[in-house]
């Protein structure tokens, strides 16, 4: 800190418009003496052009130079440096221009021929100043800084009241942006109880970043990124890493001591939340919902997973989130109405967990990849996810056991990952519900431009192919091979008289019989329908589509592996043949 007493020590910046060689080497002298800084100009423009690049801390004006011009001089120096101290140098036969320079903003007067004590004096006086001002400075950003450290050590102490360590997260990533100025907060905590892997808990303005990574991982992204890295560490437990960008650099910004003692408080409300958990998982219930809490449904995953790697057993995870289409919608927090209507879709056995206000999690022993698909639109439609008169976006992904992962972590970082695609399908993007399958072919076909094809560089993405007949039934033959070698498989497909997708591969196929499921779907009689090729395909490890119209040879059409479009485009494809595929 800078103190007034410590006056003596400040050098100054010092300005000179003056042309008597007597008083320019006085002041030489002098200013050598207290180690101040000189700059000597012997005309007035030179002055001013020296002021308007280097703003002194004192400026020596001789107003009685070019016929009392050196008046506005001085009067300029003021406007240009208002911050500078401006004394007139003046003669005892010219005092009253003394007295006019202190009238237009002079600080003082100096007479010539000058005194060395009488300018040591008056640059002691600046000097005193300006550590006043800047202990003024000094006090008043400690006291910013002081304020501003309380409410976030306030802000940690509330974060205890948080219900799970996933929303105390997101009440850290509030106060660190809110309080302590942050621009960007990432905050991961374990996959897992003993879990090695971290997903992301909460983000604000977190950007392209990863949902689940080991802390190896996540320090080389934190480099790439240039984010500050804030380890939730007691002793050699870490409870979590907090990745943080855009604290304040200035003076008033947090001191690197206080931001670990943040890491340490924080670190510790994160432990008592984790033994709060730990001691309810008796109950084993939310109580804001009929579902179970977190805690109990990472233990009964850890279960499962080791039954199903003794036994061979297969089982899936599916996550929820439910986010309002507006604010006052998500503010409302969906959770009771939520949990029912999952439930009400899903089997006795099938454990529903509430992660956070809007994310749940379902876990669906001993089923593989149809199920699990099946459950998924069964939940869809309860949420009302399939009508955009929803209030609620839904974003739903699931991943099976063994196809996904072998671990919770792995597994939850996969459905999360689909979830999210999820929420940007083309179903919703391009308002495809309310089309009939033709107009839906027809959409997706003219409306795939090279933007769209690179959307987030996303696998379940359409992309638009133009292949000869036979290619394409090359190409879907493929995958429908490659899906049947993973599982059970559900395979529709239209049937047209002659060359066509469905004629190439009805015969491949039906030697497949228990693993798969084939329908052949004749909607030539449709309108519009008559050169429609579509695939769908629902197997163990994804879902796939194909859809265009044959023209000639030549097949134009879309493909992807989008849950949501393949859902879609079965229920456009059943109403377009008068059926229900795969119940």
């Amino acid at each position: 800190m800078i103190r007034a007493e410590l006056a003596p020590s400040l050098p100054l910046s010092v300005i000179a418009i003056v042309t008597d060689a007597e008083a320019i080497d006085l002041i030489s002298r002098t200013l050598a003496f207290s180690g101040d800084h000189l700059s000597v100009a012997t005309d007035l423009a030179e002055g001013l052009t020296r002021v308007t690049h280097q703003v002194p801390d004192v400026a020596l004006v001789d107003v009685t130079l070019g016929e009392s011009a050196g008046l506005a001089v001085l009067h300029h120096i003021r406007a240009l440096a208002p911050s500078s101290t401006v004394f007139a140098l003046t003669r005892p036969e010219r005092l009253e221009l003394g007295t006019q320079a202190m009238a237009l903003g002079g600080s003082g007067m100096l007479v010539l021929p000058l005194a060395g004590d009488e300018l040591l004096t008056a640059l002691a006086d600046v000097r005193t100043r300006m550590a006043e001002r800047a202990a003024r400075v000094e006090l008043e950003r400690v006291a910013v800084a002081t304020r501003r450290d309380l409410q976030l050590l306030s802000g940690l102490a509330e974060i205890c009241e948080a219900t799970s360590r996933r929303e105390a997260a997101v009440w850290l990533s509030r106060v660190l942006s809110d309080v302590g100025g942050a621009s960007r907060v990432l905050v991961y905590l374990p996959a897992g109880e003993g879990s090695r892997e971290l997903m992301r808990a909460a983000d604000h303005n977190g950007g392209d970043s990863p949902s689940f990574c080991e802390d190896m991982e996540l320090l080389v992204f934190a480099r790439e990124q240039r984010l500050e890295v804030l380890r939730l560490q007691l002793r050699r437990e870490l409870g979590g890493i907090v990745l943080i960008d855009g604290l304040p650099a200035t003076d008033s910004g947090l001191e690197p001591s206080f931001v670990n003692t943040i890491g340490s408080q924080a670190a510790t409300v994160f432990a008592l939340i984790n033994a709060r958990e730990q001691s309810n998982r008796a109950s084993m219930k939310d109580p804001r919902s009929s579902a179970y809490t977190f805690a109990y449904f990472v233990d009964v995953a850890g279960r499962e997973i080791d039954m199903a790697r003794r036994h061979k057993r297969r089982f899936a995870l599916v996550t929820i989130g439910v986010h309002g289409k507006s604010p006052g919608v998500t503010e409302r927090e969906p959770t009771i109405d939520t949990a029912d209507r999952v439930l009400s879709a899903v089997r006795d056995t099938d454990v529903l967990a509430r992660v956070d206000a809007n994310e749940f999690y379902l876990l669906l022993p001993e089923t593989g990849g149809l199920g699990a698909h099946s459950c998924r639109r069964r939940v869809l439609e309860q949420l009302g996810g399939v009508g955009e008169e929803s209030p609620y976006e839904l974003a739903v992904g699931l991943a099976t056991y063994p196809h996904d992962g072998g671990d919770l972590s792995r597994l939850l970082r996969v459905a999360r990952h689909r979830a999210e695609a999820s929420r940007g399908s083309v179903v919703a993007q391009q308002g495809l519900r309310k089309l009939t399958l033709p107009e839906v072919v027809d959409q997706l076909v003219a409306g795939i431009s090279l933007s769209f094809n690179s959307a987030a560089g996303l696998i379940e993405s359409p992309r638009y192919i133009e292949l000869p007949v036979v290619d394409v039934a090359g190409l879907v033959l493929a995958a429908v091979q490659e899906a049947v070698r993973g599982g059970a498989t559900q395979v529709a497909v239209t049937r047209h008289s002659g060359v066509s997708m469905g004629s190439a591969v009805r015969g491949d196929l039906v030697r497949d019989g228990d693993h798969l499921e084939f329908e052949t779907v004749d909607v030539s009689s449709a309108p519009d329908c008559q050169n429609l090729e579509v695939l769908t395909i629902v197997s163990e490890h994804g879902s796939y589509t194909l859809l265009g119209r044959s023209e000639g040879n030549l097949v134009r059409a879309v493909h992807a592996a989008d849950p949501m479009l393949v859902d879609l485009v079965l229920s456009k494809l059943g109403e377009a043949a008068g059926v229900r595929l795969f119940e």
